[in-house]
């Protein structure tokens, strides 16, 4: 398991907050393209159900 922060080892504290909201942030819209993917396969997985 990669130690947290191993790939930064001379972040300074006022670097640390950077990174970690540019990290939250590109998780946030990995986490909204994930929830929209999953609405539409919900949606294609009904229309199949439903022909059947």
């Amino acid at each position: 398991m990669k130690k947290s922060g191993s790939n930064t080892p001379k972040e300074t504290p006022e670097q640390e907050p950077r990174r970690l909201r540019k990290e939250i942030s590109k998780l946030k819209s990995q986490k909204e393209a994930d929830k929209a993917k999953i609405k539409d396969l919900k949606k294609e997985l009904k229309k199949k159900t439903c022909r059947q």
